[in-house]
């Protein structure tokens, strides 16, 4: 298995989900967080698994209860790094520029 790094950005939009999803009902947000759990060990495990989406990125889509979220990821320096904690309907490709950025990180 690859270790797991999440871009901080990433990391800030998990946690405005989750407090989105707390504010309706705790335990979806704690639903929300072992889906995306499931991802980042599935990510890892096999990372060749999911196709690529641009260039070096690859996506994983929440499913099925979250399915409108989906986590963009590149392997980068023997690990997976997760870019974003995106929804499919806002803003499309906000979270490119941090490719370079995790690998200026990682």
């Amino acid at each position: 298995m690859k270790p797991t790094a999440m871009h901080p950005a990433a990391e800030r939009e998990l946690d405005e989900v989750t407090d989105y999803y707390a504010a309706i009902d705790p335990d979806l947000a704690d639903a929300f967080v072992d889906c995306l759990e499931s991802c980042k060990t599935r990510m890892t495990e096999h990372p060749l698994h999911f196709s690529r989406r641009r260039g070096a990125v690859r996506r994983v889509n929440m499913t099925p209860q979250f399915g409108e979220y989906y986590l963009p990821f590149m392997m980068w320096q023997d690990r997976v790094v997760i870019l974003a904690v995106a929804h499919a309907k806002r803003r499309p490709y906000y979270w490119r520029k941090r490719i370079g950025e995790s690998r200026k990180m990682f």
